[in-house]
């Protein structure tokens, strides 16, 4: 079967695999005919303090810059070596196995490389897009009263994030911006007569929702949600 998109390598894995290319531009020897000493651990020589743990865009920028200046890996050159040698002498190959091993065997499917016995080669890529909803000049869609704030807006958080943090988006969106935007909407169905709840759904929905809360109450827990925090670590 042909891989119909990319695929995404999970960030974790550069908890263990240390990131390098040959200090050689177009040097396209295997990986493990190109000794130590001719290998550039790029991140762990920009960012000693983090080395192969900076934030993903700092990485993927990194990647990209080495790739674009001759040195990357692959028939492409669009590549780097996620390399997990040095990972599986210190731990050993059951440990890393634990870890990651869904991966390492997703990625030889795709690739058909063992990445036990060789480095991964990764490159950073839009793995999805995410917008496209149609707004007015007031943030409403084509559906009248449905506004698009929060994270469906825009991301706040700029290059870092694929996303957003969900919470600090609607809050600021929900306060500093649909105050501005909701009103004319509003200003048109502010008569609008009261919706009667006196009806069997509400009350059938009403009464699943206390019965629901009441019995989250009466679970007396003994532990407080900090100690689950402290126990994560």
């Amino acid at each position: 079967d042909y891989q119909a998109k990319l695929t995404l390598m999970s960030e974790s894995l550069r908890n263990d695999g240390r990131i390098w290319v040959p200090k050689k531009k177009g040097d396209k020897r295997p990986p493990d005919e190109i000794p130590e000493e001719e290998r550039d651990y790029y991140l762990e020589r920009r960012y000693p303090a983090f080395g192969n743990l900076v934030p993903r865009d700092v990485a993927s920028r990194a990647a990209k810059e080495r790739c674009d200046a001759g040195y990357g890996v692959g028939d492409t050159g669009l590549a780097v070596n996620l390399d997990f040698r040095d990972a599986i002498k210190k731990q050993g190959k059951k440990a890393i196995e634990d870890k990651y091993g869904n991966l390492f065997e997703m990625y030889e499917t795709i690739t058909g490389i063992n990445p036990y016995e060789e480095p991964m080669r990764i490159y950073p890529a839009g793995h999805y897009t995410m917008g496209g909803l149609w707004v007015d000049y007031e943030l409403m869609t084509t559906i009248p009263g449905l506004y698009a704030i929060g994270e469906s807006n825009f991301s706040d958080h700029g290059a870092n994030r694929l996303g957003a943090s969900s919470l600090m988006q609607a809050s600021g969106d929900g306060y500093f911006i649909l105050p501005y935007t909701i009103g004319d909407y509003l200003a048109d169905e502010i008569r609008t007569p009261g919706i009667s709840t006196d009806l069997k759904e509400f009350e059938e929905a009403e009464k699943a929702v206390k019965e629901r809360l009441e019995k989250l109450i009466l679970i007396n827990g003994k532990q407080t949600a900090s100690s689950f925090h402290k126990r994560l670590g």
